[in-house]
């Protein structure tokens, strides 16, 4: 459905877990989709490199959530 504007299944796939969770790490991504983990881990460094998310360590996970100081996401 926004693979077209997004450019990728997989970037369609990370802000749809997002949007419903609030926060994930790349291995529930990819399992919620039944999907490889390359790719989610791909777009999940892609959009923190733009700004859209961030990360923060848990242990040795990276859990990400949108970046609220993104224009586009504040409320």
């Amino acid at each position: 459905m926004l693979e077209a504007v997004l450019g990728s299944i997989n970037a369609e796939r990370v802000l749809l877990f997002l949007t419903a969770r609030e926060q994930g790490y790349a291995t529930e991504i990819a399992r919620t989709f039944s999907t490889d983990l390359s790719p989610i881990q791909k777009q999940l460094e892609r959009m923190e490199r733009d700004g859209l998310l961030i990360n923060q360590k848990e242990g040795n996970t990276r859990v990400y959530s949108f970046n609220r100081a993104m224009p586009l996401l504040t409320r």
